[in-house]
Order: structure tokens, then sequence, then C-alpha cells
């Protein structure tokens, strides 16, 4: 359970990073998920008696197929967010990585509702997604860490 969490930490740990520069300019750094792909690959590697390899490449599908989503759709949604999610599935496998996504595409749905609502935002406007999936993170985390204690 410990590694899990660690993994977890480190997952949300990328996706702050990945957040601010989102949120800014709408570009990630091409470093930042390179980075955390490596240290999420040579933790699955190295990880004492980590036996559930499917689980770790499963937990990339996600992000893979908002990937493919991302070229078929010719953009309207980002590559970032396909990246992001890739390797934040690569840390946190498949099934944490899809409880993720859920709850980000709530939150993000919710924050668009109100925005339509109150007249911020029109039908069309396009939405940072990475800091809702750090936000999704986070509550997954502090949920993981409370029902731990």
């Amino acid at each position: 359970m410990k590694g899990n969490m660690t993994r977890l930490l480190c997952a949300c740990l990328f996706l702050w990073m990945a957040a601010v520069p989102d949120l800014r300019s709408k570009r990630i750094p091409v470093w930042i998920p390179g980075l955390f792909f490596a240290a999420s690959v040579e933790a699955e590697l190295f990880e004492a008696g980590c036996s559930a390899k499917l689980e770790f490449w499963a937990g990339a599908v996600p992000g893979a197929l908002l990937l493919l989503l991302s070229l078929i759709l010719r953009g309207r949604i980002g590559e970032g967010d396909g990246i992001c999610l890739v390797v934040c599935g690569l840390f946190t496998g498949i099934r944490a990585v899809l409880l993720i996504l859920e709850m980000a595409l709530i939150m993000a749905a919710l924050t668009c509702m109100i925005g339509i609502f109150t007249g911020k935002r029109k039908a069309g406007d396009r939405i940072a997604f990475i800091p809702f999936l750090a936000s999704a993170g986070s509550l997954f985390l502090i949920a993981g860490v409370l029902m731990s204690v």
C-alpha cells in the first residue's frame, strides 16, 4: 500500500508541474513528461517485488486513447492531455488512472457548466484540462491517505 501511495504522490507532483505551464500558455515543456516517464519506468523495473507488469502498461491505455482522439479530432483535444494521462497511468495503474480521469472529467464539466450559466464562457471555449487531472489526482491521494489511517 505504501508503494502505491508513493506512486500516486509522484503522479500528483507530475500533474501539478504540468498544470502550471498548461494554465499559462496551453503548452507543456517536453522535459516534464519525459523526466517523469523515465521515473515511472525506472520505478517499475527496479521496485522490489513488483510483478504486475500488465497493470503497469495497462495504465497507459486511457492516455493513449486520448492521444488517438486528439489525432482523430485534429487537435480539439490537446495532445498534452493524453501524454500527461499516459505518464500518470504508468505511475498509478489502470484502476487509479480511470478514477482520476473520471473525476477530472466531472470537475471540468461542472466548471464549464457554471462558466456558461454565469456568462463567463461560451460553449466552444477551450480549457486547460491538466489542472483538473492534477486536482482529481490530489483528491484521490488525500482519500487514500485518509482511508489508510
